[in-house]
Formats: structure tokens, sequence, C-alpha cells
């Protein structure tokens, strides 16, 4: 290999300070927005000063170019801003750049694959504006996704009884394809190029018992357990296709994220699979039957409930799965310097503009979801509360039972014609959310005999309850007792009872913070004792923070519920490619880590999360069909209960006017803070019962209907649980 050839030191250039160099080499490095900094490399030939300079430099400069090209908001408030340091930024650039190169050469079979794919996700996630030009405009990620569709996502399925394999390309590829589409990109798609995606999809989308849709299984309300985890050969499910909880160790895999090596799950191909496959089924252009009447006011009462076209074109005006918003490069020029001080800051809030904050809660589940058997010291807020309050609308799916029956009875995976068709029905719906404040003491749990959960039946909730709406409070009263829970209801930009005097998590947690000082207290005096110096010298301190050995703290919500661990299954047995389901290591990563590490994070670097309490210890929900919703579609109310651990939500839609046996569970994820996605099922008296599925997905209306008049105070009480027939199941 040749030898670079410098320039001796030029006598114009050494009279040049540092500063205009690097000013030079910064203008040079971001001449072209998109893509790596072409024009930087001729600089450090040009003389052996200029090139010592950018040498001795070169973290201070490639850290000013990453902060010129790409974002950077999300990894501050995500790892706080102790851990983005000029190293770590340096390192994120050269490694994004060349991730974005491979991408853009567009080759399935690197040996990079799953990182530069895991990449591109993150890449996603921390978007803001600038991310998303790198990923569409320069790399072309789009083309890269659709090739892995047609020739990789069923890779390796022979090894796997036909069936997919939900490995880590796949998912993070399923997700990306959502990441990727926009309107004139879905609209344009040929109905061949659509339903080949959905093919591809529909394993994943409609098989819940092979592609689990949860961070862990929907029958656990109170997690973590530390006996969470199977015995080795115990199947899990009545049909032994997957044990409940996936293994930590065969789910979790380590990625070098600014410079740090972040414990991290793929993102779910069950719930982002369902997600998809709903949009495409969206895209389809559809015309009410021209046979109904126009509407409600030319319908005829005594139909009944029945839809008008004006009710059918209400709902193809709506998506259930919202598309990716990607932002514009320059978002945060537009704000007032107050907003702009909130965006920059280390704290997520509500109020924030960046695309990146509504993935603040997805982030967390990825990263502290993952083990089941403790609390992660550092896991963030799952769940935003206030997030389902408001106006949803969209769709169920529902399969063909006896094909679905099959389905889920085969051993092996069935051709792709023998899968179920899917009917589809609106779902309008208003939600209430509903909060216990402490020291108010939550409802208990649905708690079954035999170890069989938490009784997801009936939303995790005690077998039978009543709840009812007085002013802004719901009172939820169990049979047989005397006392009535009241859950206060979540009013935007209303603040809650909360009082740090009489909130137990307040109290225990000063308690808390006196015995940690009395500690150091009595630690110092025993030093002072032992007649050790206890004077600070300040060089050494300000090279310790020089040195970035400062504590890491991260700021919790200010407005979110506070959360702790959750869980999650896998398979050892599973002969195939281990390169090709996940990623053991990034070494490529790792070396450019190394390189850069002389001034990384020390070994006595800390880390916490710091979390301000809000005094909401459980969440509720309600929600009923609107009166001219229910006109067209059947009247229905809803309840449910947020899971803490992971932000699962469960909800029990109960028909008002329907058999009691239609009763039927929903449990899903916000997503992006705006979809919420996941799996509906029939309820079924008999817990090993495997009940009709099927996809849906709910997204907020913008400009929600007139609000009903609210219930008078005195009306009675709703039974929510009662015991019902047993519905059909497989």
């Amino acid at each position: 290999m040749a030898t670079p050839y410098y320039q001796p030191a030029s006598p114009f250039c050494a009279r040049l300070p540092p500063d205009v160099i690097l000013a030079i080499a910064l203008e040079l490095g971001t001449i072209d927005p998109l893509g790596p900094p072409r024009h930087l490399p001729p600089l450090f030939l040009a003389c052996r000063y200029v090139r010592d300079v950018l040498l001795t430099h070169r973290r201070l400069l490639f850290a000013r170019i990453y902060r010129c090209k790409f974002d950077t908001h999300a990894a501050v408030r995500r790892l706080g801003a102790n851990a983005i340091t000029n190293t770590a930024l340096a390192f994120q650039l050269i490694k994004q750049t060349l991730a974005l190169k491979r991408i853009r050469a567009g080759d399935l079979d690197s040996y990079t694959l799953t990182a530069d794919l895991w990449t591109a996700y993150l890449m996603f996630m921390e978007n803001d504006g600038r991310n998303y030009s790198h990923l569409m405009d320069y790399a072309h990620v789009d083309l890269l996704i659709e090739r892995f569709m047609d020739s990789k996502l069923w890779s390796h399925r022979e090894a796997n009884l036909g069936w997919p394999v939900d490995s880590t390309p796949s998912s993070l590829v399923v997700w990306m394809l959502w990441f990727t589409m926009t309107p004139d990109r879905l609209s344009a798609m040929s109905s061949e190029r659509r339903g080949k995606y959905m093919d591809q999809l529909r394993p994943f989308a409609l098989v819940p018992a092979m592609y689990y849709p949860f961070h862990a299984p929907d029958s656990r309300f109170d997690l973590p357990d530390e006996d969470a985890l199977p015995e080795p050969g115990e199947d899990a499910t009545p049909l032994g296709l997957a044990p409940t909880f996936r293994d930590p160790d065969m789910v979790v895999e380590e990625v070098v994220h600014y410079i740090r090596k972040v414990p991290i799950m793929p993102p779910l191909i069950g719930l982002g699979a369902k997600m998809v496959f709903v949009m495409l089924a969206e895209a389809v252009p559809y015309d009410p039957p021209s046979i109904l009447p126009v509407d409600r006011a030319h319908a005829d009462p005594a139909d009944g409930v029945r839809p008008t076209q004006a009710d059918f074109i209400e709902w193809a005006s709506v998506r259930g799965v919202q598309l990716y918003k990607p932002g514009s490069w320059d978002w945060i020029r537009g704000l007032t310097p107050e907003q702009r001080r909130l965006e920059t800051g280390i704290s997520w809030r509500r109020d924030l503009k960046a695309i990146s904050a509504s993935w603040d809660n997805d982030w967390n589940r990825l990263t502290g979801c993952y083990d089941p058997r403790g609390y992660l010291p550092l896991k963030g807020v799952v769940y935003t509360f206030g997030s389902i309050a408001g106006m949803f609308a969209g769709r169920m799916q529902i399969p063909d039972f006896f094909r679905y029956r099959d389905i889920v009875l085969a051993d092996q995976m069935p051709d792709l014609t023998d899968f179920p068709k899917v009917a589809e029905q609106p779902v309008f719906v208003r939600f209430r959310e509903h909060h216990c404040i402490d020291p108010e003491i939550p409802v208990p749990t649905g708690s079954l005999p035999g170890d069989l959960g938490d009784n997801v039946q009936n939303a995790y909730l005690p077998y039978p309850f009543n709840y009812r709406h007085v002013g802004n409070t719901l009172r939820v009263e169990i049979p047989g007792t005397r006392t009535a829970v009241k859950y206060e209801d979540y009013v935007e930009g209303k603040p809650n009872s909360h009082n740090p005097r009489t909130c137990g998590m307040c109290i225990a947690s000063q308690e808390d913070e006196e015995r940690q000082l009395r500690a150091r207290i009595d630690a110092y005096h025993e030093r002072a004792a032992r007649g050790e110096d206890m004077a600070v010298d300040d060089n050494e301190d300000e090279d310790a923070m020089d040195e970035d050995t400062a504590p890491h703290s991260r700021r919790g919500s200010t407005s979110s519920q506070d959360s702790d661990v959750d869980p999650y299954f896998g398979d050892e047995s599973n002969p195939l490619y281990l390169r090709d389901l996940r990623m053991e290591r990034d070494l490529e990563a790792e070396a450019i880590a190394d390189e850069l590490m002389s001034e990384g994070v020390p070994d006595d670097y800390e880390e916490y999360i710091e979390n301000e309490c809000n005094g909401i210890q459980d969440i509720l929900i309600t929600g009923e069909v609107l009166p001219h919703h229910g006109e067209a579609w059947h009247h229905y109310r809803f309840y449910g209960r947020v899971r803490k651990w992971d932000g699962l939500i469960v909800l029990v839609r109960i028909p008002t006017d329907l058999p009691t046996n239609m009763k039927q569970i929903f449990r899903g994820y916000l997503i992006g803070n705006k979809n919420f996605v996941g799996s509906w099922r029939m309820y079924n008296e008999n817990l090993n019962a495997i009940p009709l599925e099927g996809p849906f997905a709910l997204s907020r209306i913008e400009v929600p209907p007139a609000r009903p008049a609210e219930p008078d105070p005195d009306d009675p009480p709703h039974p929510a649980a009662v015991v019902t027939p047993e519905s059909t199941a497989v």
C-alpha cells in the first residue's frame, strides 16, 4: 500500500492558529450535508503542520461535523448529556458514515449487514429531520429493504418447519418498512407489490403463538418476577410452540452506540408485522356499498344498527396506522428561545416538538424490557400518562375461524393459499385515562389460582368488579368490600392531587436520601479520625471533570408514569446460523471504539436515572363508542389497565346491544406514542384454549367529534365483569 505524501510544514500554514484550521476543516466537512465528509481528506495532506493539528483535535473536529450533519437530541435525553462526549460523537460519525456507505452499496450478503441494519434502525428512532435525509436521500435504505423483503425475509425457514425465522435482520427490516413508507409511495404501490408484501407478512401478523407481539406474556401483570422463566423442557403455551418467557440471554444484544455497549433487544417482529399489515390493508381503495342509505338522515330507524355510505366514507378517511413523519432539517430554528431551551434539555416533556421524543418510550422498552427476573436500574419510562386519552379510530382484522384453527394447530407452515382470509371491522372509541394517586391503594389484580396469571381475561382486574364516574373521579368497587378505590381522571394540562408530604413513594425516597447522606457523613468522620487528608486538589478535580468522570444522570420524564423492569423469551435448540439471526458482536464498531477510547469513559464511570415522582401508582382506562358511531358499528364499552412494567395496554370490549359472549380482549402498545397496535382475541373462560385472534390498529383522531354529555353521577354503576357464556375457541 502506498504511503500518503505529506507536504512539509508550510511557513504560511504554520502561522494559522489551530482554531482557524479547525474552522476551515469544519466548513470542508459540511459542504455536502449528506454522506461522508469527502472534501476533508485533502486537507490532511496539505502539510505536516495542518495534519498534526487535525490529528491532535480530530475528536473535536469529528464531533462538530456530527452535530452539523446528524440529530443528537434523542441521544442526550436517552443516554445523558455526560455520555455524549466529543469521543462519543466522533465514534458515531465514523460508524454511521461507514454504515450508510454500505447500505447505499446494497450488499445483502455483507458480514456487517445486521450491524448496519441496527445503525439504520437507531438512526430512525433518533431522527428529528436530519437522520432521515441521510437514510433515504443518500443511502436509499428503502431500496435495500425492498430487496431484503423479496429475497431474505423468509430465509432459513426450512430449518424452522417451514415457518419464517424470527431473526434480528428480519425484525429490523419489517419495522423499517414502516419507517420508510411515505403517502406517495403507498398510494403509488401496485396491487401486486402490496399483495406480495402482505403475503410475506401474513405468518408474522396472523400467528401470535409463533411470533409473539408482546415484551412479556400478556397473562402476567405483576412483573418483574425472579421465578418468571420456565423450567427447562416446560411447555409454556398449550401447544408448546414457545416458552412463556424468552430467555434474556437469547434476546438481548449489545449494540455499540455512541461508543458505549448498549444492551438492547430487537423490536418485536410480530408487533411490527401487524402494524405494516394493517397499513397495507388500509391502502386498498374502497367504495361504500351503493345499496346503503346515503347518510343517517336517509336511514330507516327500523333497520336498527346499520352503517350508511357516510359512515363508510368517515371510516375510509381515518387511518389506524399513521405513517412516519420525517420532519425537516432545520426544524429547531422555527422555535421560540424558551422552546429551544426545552428541546436541548435532558428531560422528556409532553410538549417537546422533536419527532424523536415520541419514540423515547419505545427505546426504553427495547433497552429495559428483556429480563423479567429483576429490576434494571437504568430503565426509563415506558408509558407516558395521558397518551391513550382521547378519540381513537381504526380497524380490527378478523381471520376466517376454521382456517385460523388449522394454521394454529399445524406442525409445519401450510401453503399461503391455506392461510385465513381476514375481514375487517371499524373501531371507534373515546378513551379516558384514570390514575391512582399515592396514598390511595390501587385495585388488586385478578390473580388466578394455580399460577395461571393475573386474569388478563378481565384486563388484570378482579372478577367481578363495578365502576362508576363521580365528577372527575372513577370509583371502583369490588363486591364484598366496603370501600371504593378512587382513580382521578386525567385532564390535559391539569395537575393531579399528588402531595409529596403524603405520597409514600416521596417519603420513602426522602428517607433513602437521608440515609445515604448520613452514611457519607459517617464515612467522612471515620476518614478524618484516621488522619487521612480530606482536602481536594483543585487541579485534580478539574482534570477529573475534563475526563468526564462525573456521575451520569439521566432525567426521567417530568410528566410520565415511573416504571421499572420486564420480560421476554427464546429457544436455545434452534440450529440456525446465529450470525443470520442475531448480532453476537459488532467487531468493526468495537475496533473504532478502541481507537478512540484514549479519552473515553473511565472504569469508575457511574450513571443513574433521576425520575421526578408524580404519585401515579396505577392506570385504568375506560372507553365508550359515541352514539353516532354505535348506530353504524354497534355500541361497546371498554375497560382496562396499563401494565407498568412495559406499558402494555390491555382492554376488554363488551357490547351493550349484542350477546355478552361477544366480549373481546385487546392487548397492544402505543407505537411512537400515536399508533395503538396489537392483537385482539375472543373471550374464553378456558384458559388453555387458543381463541380466535387477529391484529388491530387504532390511532388518535386529530379533530375529535363533539364530546357527549357527561354521565349523571347518580347513574347506576357499570358491572364490568360478569360470568358470560363460553365463546367459540380453537
